[in-house]
């Protein structure tokens, strides 16, 4: 079987004489894919920040205990572990090992810390309080003694400590802001004691100075660097000293066998983490937990804490929340987008079928005809679609493919779908039939199909407001398409009650003496009988005036997390595109309109109709469907908002219940750009027929 071949000449032509219309679609795929393929790679950049954001906030650091292996020696003594800092790398090295790879490559390397009890300075006074620490990592912290020296061992290696011998001696550094506050040298003897009135014999060993004060290690115990006031409660001031890993074995001696706090820290590093590993890192965390050893075990099981699953589950319902909510702005955008494909490919076809007619009863055939359209719809689109992701990836930090399909794939189609079919039907031979009954049932066989129509959309549209109560905004695609299925249906609504407003305001009128506002509800008469035109101005004006509620609510509410601020600049960029892809589905409307409406008031100026009563006319066409757009739009928007806000989750980004705050001048500048709109089309069509004579318009056969 041959593939029929385009005729070229045809093709080009084609589209040299409509390239207005196959440009105005090229710039709107453009506009819309640049959105589309931009906003999503933006918001999951704004959702890495947002999950960076939250756990540098909170400080949801990993931290892992476990008790102490016993030192009981024999005859009723302890023993002295000369390799105790082996010990606890050992644990740390444990404790890294049951992270996993994926929650390890998120973490910075991990701090050891052996605490003691806190103690009282007994000095006189009882607000200081002390504490001894051990903090050790592979590769540092570092300090440089710049007195004396590091601790060292108060006794031979494998001492033996009977019970109830005296306070066993054990050595510390003090930083220079500890010495300078407690005014001690190395040899000082600090005063301490416990709760009980226990004395802990404690020496300085020597002065140091950390060699990075901001290492991340030190944010663990402060007091090592200087004082920390209100540690252990109003008015107190903690100071801590420096255990070494010779005098660590030492400080096991001078406490109790359990009151020494052996702690494994692992922090998140922000710059590791990512929205995608969210969820793998929080079920991780999750299972450590899990499995975590009893609180109260006596054995060497890790007991696990962190907050740091809660963190990342609050910030994953926000992004969910606000993906969700992106997602909303990103459907209505499509969809008014996609309208105005369908509008454009109709007007397209309107100006084309005296040649699609010519063509197809000189034999061409209908699969050619589709193919040279469709090969023209797609160049246009494809071209279109990559200046629009060239833009995208310049702006973003990568592309979304998804999103972009939907125009896409319209543009394509909607043109050879319509011309395809306007040739299939200049040559169909089907004749109007003779009998009324025959009629009436053709007539009602038309009506019932766009009955149908309208009321699956109606359906559809009450679908998705009960999903939407029932999932929420996260429940998928149905209920993020609850704004512009619902815009859709109000638009049918509208649609269908226009008409009969027109026609009963024609009845009332042509019983009047003023023939301007006759012919005027004439032609508004037979241009609401268009469904398209209208359905794209009311569809944008209300999404627009929603995207302008949605904003207002989120701004009203916080705009400083990087979520917010990112979902209120998509708002923003909705609430003037919408209006924009409106305002182009007027003056395409009124360009497929426009042959008709100019060739009939040029007749009338033939019968004395002066240029600026036939601007009135031709205003008055077209002022019906923008008034019920700029009216009923944003009317409709608001209806919409005040259903749906309370299924949007917006507590999750604002922090408190959303306020559904009107932006009134927003919704009126919405009404008055599409009434303007009306007065800057009708005088810019009469400029572009001024060249057109009386006598070319009143030939047989003009268009």
């Amino acid at each position: 079987m041959r593939i029929p071949a385009p005729h070229w000449p045809s093709v080009v032509g084609r589209a040299r004489a409509d390239a207005g219309p196959l440009l105005l679609a090229a710039v709107v795929v453009a506009v819309v894919t640049l959105l589309a393929g931009a906003m999503p790679p933006m918001l999951s950049a704004t959702a890495d920040a947002a999950v960076r954001d939250a756990v540098r906030r909170t400080g949801s650091d990993l931290q892992v205990h476990a008790r102490m292996e016993a030192d009981d020696g024999p005859g009723g003594s302890r023993v002295r572990h000369p390799r105790l800092a082996e010990d606890v790398d050992d644990f740390r090295a444990r404790a890294t090992d049951e992270l996993g790879p994926g929650l390890r490559a998120s973490l910075r390397p991990p701090v050891s810390t052996v605490t003691s009890p806190t103690l009282k300075i007994t000095d006189g006074s009882v607000l200081r309080t002390f504490q001894l620490a051990y903090l050790a990592r592979g590769g540092g912290p570092d300090v440089t003694w710049i007195v004396g020296g590091p601790p060292r061992p108060t006794a031979s290696e494998t001492a033996e400590v009977p019970y109830g011998a005296p306070p066993w001696p054990v050595q510390v550094g003090l930083s220079e802001a500890d010495a300078a506050a407690l005014q001690l040298r190395p040899g000082a003897r600090i005063p301490l004691a416990d709760d009980q009135g226990n004395v802990k014999t404690v020496q300085v060993s020597g002065i140091f100075r950390p060699r990075d004060s901001a290492d991340p290690a030190w944010r663990l115990l402060p007091a090592l660097l200087g004082p920390v006031a209100g540690a252990d409660g109003a008015g107190t001031t903690r100071f801590a000293g420096l255990l070494s890993r010779d005098s660590l074995p030492d400080a096991r001696l001078a406490f109790g066998q359990d009151e020494l706090r052996r702690t494994v820290w692992f922090t998140p590093d922000p710059t590791r983490l990512t929205w995608d590993a969210v969820p793998s890192i929080a079920a991780k965390v999750v299972a450590l937990k899990a499995a975590s050893g009893s609180s109260g075990a006596r054995d060497g099981s890790l007991k696990w804490e962190t907050r740091l699953d809660g963190v990342l589950r609050d910030v994953s319902s926000q992004v969910g929340a606000a993906s969700a909510q992106a997602s909303i702005l990103l459907t209505a955008l499509l969809a008014v987008a996609a309208l105005v494909l369908l509008l454009a490919a109709d007007l397209l076809v309107h100006r084309r079928a005296p040649a699609l007619a010519a063509a197809r009863q000189r034999g061409m055939s209908l699969p050619v005809i589709g193919g040279e359209l469709l090969l023209e719809s797609a160049v246009m689109a494809l071209l279109a679609a990559a200046a629009g992701l060239g833009l995208a990836r310049a702006v973003a930090p990568g592309i979304s493919w998804e999103w972009m399909a939907p125009v896409v794939v319209t543009a394509v189609a909607a043109g050879p779908a319509f011309g395809t079919l306007a040739a299939a039907r200049a040559i169909r031979d089907r004749r109007v039939p003779a009998n009324r009954s025959a009629r009436r049932w053709l007539r009602n066989t038309v009506r019932l199909r766009r009955a149908a129509l309208e009321t699956g959309a109606l359906a559809a549209a009450a679908g998705a407001i009960v999903a939407l109560y029932q999932r929420g905004i996260g429940g998928g695609v149905l209920p993020a398409s609850t704004p512009a299925l619902g815009a859709l249906a109000g638009a049918l609504v509208l649609a269908r009650a226009l008409p009969l407003g027109t026609r009963f305001v024609l009845k009332r009128l042509l019983r009047s003496r003023r023939p301007l506002a006759v012919f005027g509800a004439a032609r508004a008469a037979a241009a609401s009988a268009r469904v398209l035109p209208l359905l794209v101005l009311v569809t944008s004006a209300a999404l627009a005036s929603y995207a302008l509620t949605l904003g207002a609510a989120v701004g009203h509410g916080t705009a400083d997390g990087p979520l917010a601020s990112g979902l209120l600049r998509l708002a923003w960029v909705s609430a003037v595109t919408l209006p924009a892809l409106g305002l182009l589905g007027l003056a395409l409307g009124a360009a497929a309109g426009a042959p008709e409406r100019w060739q009939t008031l040029t007749r009338l100026r033939t019968l004395g109709l002066r240029p600026r009563e036939a601007h009135w006319v031709a205003a008055g066409e077209l002022l019906p469907v923008v008034v019920v757009a700029a009216v009923g739009g944003p009317l409709l928007g608001v209806l919409l908002a005040r259903l749906t806000f309370g299924s949007l989750a917006l507590h999750l980004l604002t922090r408190a219940d959303p306020v559904l705050a009107l932006p009134w001048w927003g919704l009126g500048l919405v009404a008055v750009v599409f009434l303007v709109a009306v007065a800057v089309v009708v005088p810019v069509e009469s400029a572009l027929r001024r060249r057109r004579r009386l006598s070319e318009v009143l030939r047989a056969g003009d268009s």
